[in-house]
């Protein structure tokens, strides 16, 4: 099905366009993430395959930025490039920073799994559950329409929370990884 025959107003989300949205937003996540921490590895480190608790904290920040990708409006780039957005299910506008933040909560544990559901369920994946979300189809923007929304951003409360659920969280992901699993 071409975007062009997509009805807006049903708002329905493709498969295809589902799909393509979650690797479009995975690379571009990379892309943002990865050469950061490449610079600060090979500046930092002295010996091979030792990794100081700089390049950790770095790392977990860096996935913290990956898990709120959603934040300016429901719509991370490769949502804006492609014409979704995520909307709050109860009250049809943008999910809020912590619902963006919650539904991807559970991308670093069982991205595979969320793949999965979205084959069988292209508007709902396991983390919109979790936050009361959903995809919808929007209009698409420019990718760099997301920097005039941030820039208008303001802190809220709610990003007040969002940043200290997503520290904790990701530093209840750096003692899993580092005590339970002996990573």
């Amino acid at each position: 099905m071409s975007l062009a025959n997509i009805n807006m107003t049903d708002k329905k989300v493709p498969l295809g366009l589902r799909l393509g949205a979650m690797l479009l937003d995975h690379f571009i996540m990379c892309f943002v993430i990865v050469p950061p921490l490449i610079v600060m590895s090979l500046v930092v480190r002295s010996e091979p395959f030792e990794t100081k608790p700089i390049e950790t904290f770095a790392f977990y920040l860096m996935m913290l930025v990956y898990l709120n990708k959603d934040l300016a409006k429901g719509k991370s780039i490769s949502k804006r490039i492609l014409g979704l957005r995520v909307i709050d299910r109860k009250t049809g506008v943008p999910a809020s920073e912590f619902k963006c933040f919650l539904r991807n909560m559970t991308i670093p544990i069982i991205w595979p799994l969320e793949v999965l559901i979205s084959l069988f369920s292209p508007t709902r994946r396991l983390g919109d559950l979790i936050a009361n979300t959903k995809l919808e189809l929007s209009e698409k923007e420019k990718a760099t329409s997301i920097l005039q929304d941030l820039k208008s951003k303001k802190i809220t409360q709610t990003t007040f929370l969002t940043l200290v659920v997503g520290i904790i969280y990701m530093g209840g992901l750096w003692y899993l990884m580092n005590n339970l699993m002996g990573i």
